[in-house]
C-alpha cells in the first residue's frame, strides 16, 4: 500500500535541487539553491587591495609632488622637479586608463573586481596632483626660495648706516647695524595699493640718545597692512619699537618691492629727505633665528600637507566604501 501511494508522488519534486544545479537557467526567478533547498544571494566582498591603493595611492602621490615643487630639488634643479610632477602625472593618467577601460567593459558596478575603485584612484590621485603642484609652489615661493637666496647672499656683520649706502651692500642678505641703530619713525610712509605698504628709515642715535637727520636714508624697514595710511602708528614685525634690536633680513619677494619703492619717493617727497639706492629689509632681533623660520615654516607645510591629505583621503575612501557596498548589494 506504502509502495503504490509513494509511486504517485511525481519524482520532478525530489530532485529540484539537482534540476536546479543542472539547469539553473530553468529558474529564472532563484538566483542560487543552497544546501538546504532555499534561494540565497550571493554578497560580493570589499577588494582590500583596492582599497589600500585608492588610500596610499593619492597620499603618497600628493607627498611626492608637494616636496619636489617645495624644496631643493626646485631650486637647484627646476626641471627634475618637473620633471618628478610629469612622472606622477603619468602615473595619474595610468588609472585613468584602467577607469576608461572598465566603463567601456561595463564593469563600473562590480565592486569586488574594483573597476569603481579605478575610477576613484583616477580622480583623487588627479586632485592630488593638482593640490601638490598648486600648494607646492606656494610653499616654495613663500617659504623655501626666500629661505634659500637669503643663504646665498653675503652677511654684513657691522653696517654704519651713517656712513654706509645701499650701493655696497647690493649681495647682502643678512645685515647687523651698529648698536644704537634703530627705526625713525618720523619718516615712516605708507603707500596705498589695495594693500598699504609701510616703509621707516634705519637711523642711528647719538650717544646722547637723539636721532640726528642723516644725509642720505637707504636702509627701510618694511611691512604691509602694518601702519596708517599717513605712515605714523608704524607697527611692522615684532621688533619695531625694540631696542635691543638693530638687525634686518634682506626683502626678498620681488613683487612687492615696487611698490615699497614708491612709499620711499613718497617719504622723500614729503619729508624731504634722500635715499639714493633703497635696500628693503625686515626689522628683527636675530637675523639668523628670523631666516631658520622660513625654513621651519616649510617643513612645517609640508607636514601639515600630509596629514590633513591623508585624514582627508582616509574620509573619501571610507564613503566611497560604504556607498559601493550599498551598490553591490542593490546590484546582488
Amino acid at each position: 500500500m506504502a509502495s503504490r501511494y509513494m509511486d504517485r508522488i511525481p519524482t520532478g519534486y525530489g530532485d529540484a535541487v539537482a534540476n536546479h544545479m543542472e539547469h539553473p537557467s530553468m529558474y529564472g526567478a532563484m538566483d542560487k539553491i543552497c544546501a538546504s533547498g532555499y534561494p540565497r544571494r550571493q554578497r560580493k566582498r570589499m577588494n582590500l587591495l583596492s582599497m589600500a591603493l585608492a588610500l596610499f595611492v593619492p597620499w603618497l602621490l600628493f607627498v611626492t609632488v608637494f616636496a619636489a615643487m617645495s624644496f631643493s630639488l626646485h631650486y637647484q634643479s627646476p626641471e627634475v622637479a618637473y620633471f618628478i610632477a610629469g612622472l606622477c602625472m603619468l602615473l595619474v593618467i595610468t588609472f585613468g586608463t584602467f577607469a576608461v577601460t572598465s566603463l567601456r567593459n561595463g564593469t563600473a558596478t562590480e565592486v569586488g573586481h574594483g573597476a569603481n575603485w579605478y575610477i576613484f584612484i583616477f580622480l583623487t590621485a588627479l586632485l592630488a596632483w593638482c593640490l601638490g603642484v598648486a600648494f607646492g609652489d606656494v610653499n616654495f615661493t613663500r617659504n623655501m626660495q626666500p629661505y634659500y637666496d637669503m643663504t646665498n647672499l653675503n652677511v654684513y656683520p657691522a653696517v654704519d648706516v651713517t656712513r654706509m649706502r645701499g650701493q655696497q651692500l647690493m649681495d647682502a642678505g643678512r645685515m647687523v647695524f651698529k648698536p644704537r641703530s634703530q627705526l625713525e619713525f618720523r619718516y615712516a610712509v605708507g603707500f596705498k595699493n589695495s594693500d598699504t605698504y609701510c616703509v621707516a628709515p634705519v637711523s642711528r642715535r647719538l650717544v646722547n640718545g637723539s636721532l640726528p637727520r642723516l644725509l642720505n636714508y637707504d636702509f627701510w624697514a618694511v611691512g604691509i597692512n602694518c601702519c596708517s595710511e599717513d605712515g605714523s602708528n608704524f607697527q611692522c614685525g615684532d621688533h619695531y619699537n625694540d631696542k635691543q634690536a638693530h638687525a634686518g633680513l634682506r626683502l626678498m619677494r620681488d613683487d612687492y618691492r615696487p611698490f615699497f619703492r614708491l612709499a620711499v619717493q613718497q617719504a622723500q617727497a614729503a619729508y624731504n629727505i634722500k635715499s639714493t639706492h633703497p635696500i628693503f629689509i625686515h626689522w628683527v632681533l636675530d637675523p639668523v633665528l628670523a631666516m631658520n623660520e622660513y625654513k621651519e615654516t616649510g617643513y612645517k607645510s609640508l607636514m601639515l600637507g600630509m596629514f590633513s591629505h591623508f585624514s582627508v583621503q582616509l574620509c573619501l575612501v571610507a564613503i566611497a566604501a560604504m556607498n559601493f557596498a550599498k551598490m553591490d548589494f542593490a546590484n546582488s
